[in-house]
């Protein structure tokens, strides 16, 4: 049995396991490589290309190509046709994450099947549930869900062990889709998540975007009377030029290449001081995330960070370290550690860590054995643990019983999101029974409506808030006055399993959910699941 890691990210992808001497390696694709293009195209009915080879398929035939998926996991309302069949973003990730599966086995001649899945650690309970979804999807079986900089903190621990006693750790986390800083605590063998800051939609794809529309500029500057951008073709292009003009401009100072379209050429250079020039506010949207994270950080008692470390390709370019450096000041030069790997690395520790816990400590000399570690490991591992904390706020909708139409007309007086579950709470948590009250006189029933806030300073306004699931509380008693009490209580797993409880004291009445994130039900689950099963996935 072998643990195995995946950094399911915007635009690469990649697997890790553990090998014989215990440490976390990627494990390189079907064409050598540590990482894969997350880039799925639809070369036939039953069959995808995925990587590499599918982003050069991409520049004849555009239209059968998906990028930058991640992006769109847990929204309900995106949908791919490609053949007649119709693909969500968890079963294009499926793909995805199948083809990488497939390499490993096939270089490691054995299956994978238990593996831990890295999200964003801004992701909401949607994109978690739905990155859950996407490996049943590919037929693995998902252990869990990671948050990307715990993942990084933790290879980063097992390359670099530190010394006795707590230390503080700043995770910067800026990748090709999504953003996030963390604050860590690592104290001998437990870690545990402080604090998180982040932005699901800033990553270096829009870096990218800033990259192409200088680019189509100067095409248009001189040829005004042509517009490149219509032509699928040109756009892929323009794609790929964008994305290796910013990986090169780390390294270089300046970089040239050609633009053509109908029949026109055109000569562009770019300089890394223009490039920083125009992707200036993007950069400092991520300081602003972090030096906030920092400051909760004080709040909650770290005085000072021990290692600050950078995370994700982006982190390559010399203006995020020297300007996330003027920041810090005075807590510590920020040093990158395996910026592409580290988080499939941390993430085959963890899943490892899950094995062995799951399989429990009364046999740890037969878990070592069944594993292929020590049986000292088994027992170390037996023990450790990793806290996370609530990315965003969770709450439930009522009614704001000072709005004079409270009374006269409840269903058009004000409603807001009263939260029992703030952001950075530790997990697993309770909130214990939280007091309510039924709105109007002879309530039947009672729906309870969980909303997750869009962001960390989200207000109780609906509008600042997402519903992410409900649950009804029926056959309350007849005649029930208004402001009968009614208690709810959150419970919420260390996995982010959101359990949710109503209770009517008086008669007993009560409604007991898991939070079901919408998007695909069990009969969708298990379509997609065939369909994927049914494609070959090549890169």
């Amino acid at each position: 049995m072998t643990a195995f890691g995946i950094d399911l990210g915007t635009t690469n992808s990649c697997i890790a396991h553990i090998d014989e001497s215990g440490r976390p390696v990627v494990i390189r694709n079907s064409v050598g490589e540590q990482t894969t293009p997350s880039v799925v195209y639809f070369e036939r009915r039953d069959s995808v290309m995925i990587g590499n080879a599918a982003a050069n398929a991409a520049l004849l035939a555009p239209q059968l190509a998906v990028r930058h998926v991640k992006r769109r996991m847990g929204r309900k309302d995106v949908g791919f046709d490609f053949h007649g069949t119709r693909f969500t973003p968890e079963s294009v990730s499926a793909l995805i994450l199948k083809e990488l599966a497939s390499a490993a086995e096939r270089q490691l001649g054995r299956p994978v099947r238990d593996v831990v899945i890295t999200v964003p650690a801004y992701f909401g309970v949607a994109e978690r549930e739905a990155t859950r979804r996407a490996g049943e999807i590919a037929g693995l079986d998902v252990l869990d869900v990671l948050a990307e900089p715990v993942a990084a903190a933790l290879s980063h621990r097992q390359a670099q062990p530190t010394a006795d006693g707590p230390r503080h750790l700043l995770v910067y986390d800026l990748g090709g889709g999504t953003f996030d800083t963390t604050v860590i605590r690592v104290d001998g063998d437990d870690v545990n998540v402080v604090c998180t800051g982040g932005d699901r939609d800033l990553g270096g794809a829009d870096w990218d975007a800033r990259i192409r529309t200088f680019l189509v500029e100067q095409f248009t500057a001189q040829h005004p009377d042509l517009d490149p951008t219509a032509d699928e073709q040109f756009t892929q292009e323009l794609w790929i030029m964008a994305e290796r003009l910013k990986k090169e401009l780390s390294s270089t100072r300046t970089r040239r290449g050609n633009l053509r379209f109908a029949g026109a050429t055109v000569r562009v250079e770019l300089t890394r001081e223009r490039l920083e020039e125009l992707t200036d506010d993007l950069l400092h949207r991520t300081i602003t995330i972090t030096e906030e994270t920092i400051e909760t950080a004080r709040r909650k008692g770290v005085p000072a960070f021990d290692e600050v470390i950078l995370v994700g390709g982006m982190t390559r370019m010399p203006v995020i370290t020297a300007r996330l450096a003027d920041s810090l000041a005075g807590d510590g030069a920020p040093k990158r550690h395996e910026p592409d790997l580290a988080v499939a690395q941390g993430a085959a520790l963890f899943a490892l860590l899950k094995q062995v816990q799951r399989e429990g400590a009364e046999q740890y000399e037969c878990v070592a054995d069944r594993l292929g570690i020590s049986a000292a490991q088994a027992e170390s591992m037996g023990s450790q643990k990793v806290t996370t904390v609530v990315p965003r706020g969770f709450g439930v909708k009522v009614l704001d019983a000072h709005d004079p139409l409270a009374e006269t007309d409840p269903l058009h007086a004000r409603f807001f999101v009263a939260h029992l579950l703030p952001a950075d709470t530790p997990l697993p948590a309770d909130t214990g029974p939280v007091g309510f009250a039924t709105a109007v006189d002879n309530q039947p029933m009672m729906e309870v409506e969980v909303w997750e806030q869009n962001h960390k300073d989200g207000t109780e306004e609906l509008a600042d808030n997402t519903l992410v699931g409900r649950g009804m509380l029926r056959g309350l008693p007849p005649r029930l006055p208004r402001g009968t009490p009614i208690e709810i209580t959150f419970h919420m797993s260390e996995t982010g399993l959101l359990t949710v409880h109503a209770v009517e004291r008086r008669s007993g009445r009560e409604v007991r959910f898991d939070l079901q994130i919408g998007g695909m039900d069990r009969a969708a689950v298990d379509h997609a699941k065939a369909a994927v099963a049914r494609h070959e996935t090549s890169s």
